[in-house]
């Protein structure tokens, strides 16, 4: 499923464009993620759809990264209590 809102430039400085939904919320976006035309005042029709095989991907890296540092930190309680011994 995805949802369609529209958003206007508000301004663009330091490589990053401030974007105003119609309910007068702001985030902010790289500006090479704009259309090349892209000017402050536009009005632009902006699309959130989900990504499941991204989302596996990067929960897969996480879960990858949270054992590799539960281990670490088990391998140096390990080597605390044998020094204490």
């Amino acid at each position: 499923m995805k949802k369609t809102t529209r958003v206007s430039v508000d301004r663009m400085e330091e490589g990053f464009a401030v974007l105003v939904t119609t309910s007068l919320e702001s985030f902010m976006v790289p500006v090479e993620l704009l259309p090349e035309d892209c000017r402050e005042g536009d009005v632009l029709n902006v699309t959130f759809r989900r990504n499941p095989e991204e989302t596996e991907r990067l929960a897969s890296r996480v879960r990858d990264l949270q054992e590799r540092l539960l281990e670490r930190t088990r391998k140096r309680k390990s080597g605390k209590e044998n020094e204490s011994g």
